[in-house]
């Protein structure tokens, strides 16, 4: 019988953003039908490439186990960590440095409900850089990113953003100094206040269509628009994130507003947008998903603090 090693594994067959079981994605690129379900496990060495299954939460794993596999900027590159009994000098770890195609297939979670989930072809993955040993960390270009992408992609891409880790001396360096490079970015006051006013933009036109009168109060109060139709008035809380947004930052006082029993208000958020930077040097942005809470009222068990001010008594 011919060796895994041996065949070659058409992934030109596969379509990014599809779903596909372990044993479907073998079948679509022409190569054998698994023995056993364990057959194949997280990197399978073929003739033409190195496949690599990947389960992003891995909450149920032991500590050795968890591996940080994550997507960065937006979706466009992945982290990922071997096995512990991989090293640098694993036959297809050197393959993957020496620029050998992998292509990766990527599921949130094993099982939901008792049921496996089968796994989204991401597609090809460009090395590089690589640093430590047991496990080796390995950072990738997504060459088959997609702009444009279904429901399963976008969650996939947003599994656990960057932002969300600390950094501390548990993180790879790889993500720490993709991490650093990352908050540069994102603090970038032109960029953000490109993504603020799209979102405003876009809010403010959704709620004249519904034939409101629209203000900006955002520079006065701790909502940003306040809309009015004949003896109806309504607040929005408007976000706009590059993210999926599963997440969003509220300030104390936008909380305390929306809860108060003055006024309803809205919290219409605008996710995934994309940002792109022009020749003249300045950012616009295009796309992205809006979602509407219809009379947002946060409640504690949702919100979580990212940050404390600290009063120093009196000596």
């Amino acid at each position: 019988m011919m060796q895994r090693k041996d065949e070659v594994f058409d992934y030109k067959n596969l379509v990014v953003g599809n779903a596909y079981s372990k044993n479907e994605a073998l079948v679509t690129a022409n190569v054998r039908p698994l023995n056993n379900n364990k057959e194949i496990t997280g990197i399978t060495s073929f003739n033409n490439c190195i496949v690599l299954f990947v389960t992003l939460d891995k909450r149920g794993k032991e500590s050795s186990h968890k591996y940080n596999d994550i997507f960065l900027d937006n979706g466009k590159k992945f982290h990922w960590e071997s096995q512990n009994k991989n090293t640098i000098e694993t036959p297809h770890m050197r393959k993957i440095f020496t620029g050998e195609t992998v292509v990766l297939f990527v599921r949130t979670h094993e099982k939901i409900k008792s049921s496996s989930q089968p796994f989204i072809y991401i597609g090809r993955l460009s090395y590089i850089e690589h640093n430590g040993n047991k496990p080796v960390q390995v950072l990738y270009d997504v060459l088959d990113y997609q702009k444009k992408t279904n429901k399963a992609l976008r969650a996939i891409y947003a599994w656990e953003k960057i932002d969300t880790l600390d950094i501390d001396n548990k993180l790879p360096e790889i993500l720490k100094k993709e991490k650093l490079s990352y908050q540069g970015r994102v603090a970038d006051v032109k960029k953000k206040k490109v993504i603020e006013l799209y979102a405003m933009n876009k809010a403010t036109e959704h709620y004249e269509q519904q034939g409101f009168e629209v203000f900006d109060t955002s520079s006065n109060s701790p909502y940003d628009l306040e809309c009015h139709k004949n003896d109806t008035i309504r607040r929005v809380e408007v976000k706009g994130t590059t993210t999926e947004g599963s997440a969003v930052y509220v300030t104390s006082n936008e909380v305390a507003s929306a809860c108060s029993d003055e006024c309803e208000t809205d919290l219409y958020i605008v996710n995934n947008i994309d940002i792109f930077l022009q020749e003249d040097g300045n950012y616009y942005a295009d796309g992205g998903f809006v979602d509407i809470i219809k009379n947002w009222k946060p409640e504690e068990k949702f919100l979580e603090a990212t940050v404390y001010r600290y009063h120093l008594s009196k000596r």
